[in-house]
């Protein structure tokens, strides 16, 4: 079994499970984390936009890999967030680290790292990532960016 390593998130988004997302053997569905990571991806990027004039539509953001290992399974009736972090930004993309976490025992049910890509929707190409989401991203991660950036 896969080593968890224990990792500080700023942002946790409580999920209501759906029967809907229960499967015949009583937990929940693989397809239906994917899901909730996509709610702590969207609850992620309200928190840091705040109350910014942000302009979230200067590009689109695009999922261009994403890994899971699912150490446990998610029954109906169990209390989980998603707990979801920037790691990496580069020129055109990063890294999202997201977990699924039982509250009340603190057990991480299963862990998602997804690599993002900036996207200009009029041109269908990747696009750096703007400067003011570089900004934003940075200083609620607390992330360090290089003096300079090669275009």
């Amino acid at each position: 079994m896969k080593e968890i390593k224990s990792e500080t998130f700023k942002e946790t988004l409580p999920i209501q499970i759906r029967f809907s997302d229960i499967d015949a053997l009583g937990h929940i569905n693989n397809n239906v984390y994917l899901s909730y990571f996509d709610l702590g991806k969207t609850t992620y990027f309200e928190t840091v936009k705040g109350k910014s004039a942000i302009s979230w539509t200067e590009g689109l953001i695009v999922v261009a890999h994403i890994e899971i290992d699912f150490f446990s399974p998610v029954y109906y009736r169990e209390n989980i967030v998603v707990d979801s972090k920037v790691t990496r930004l580069g020129d055109k993309s990063g890294t999202f680290l997201q977990q699924i976490r039982n509250v009340k025992t603190g057990e991480i049910k299963c862990r998602c790292e997804s690599v993002f890509v900036t996207y200009d929707a009029h041109t269908h190409s990747s696009m750096p990532i703007p400067g003011v989401w570089r900004q934003s991203i940075s200083a609620h991660e607390g992330l360090e960016e290089p003096e300079e950036r090669a275009l």
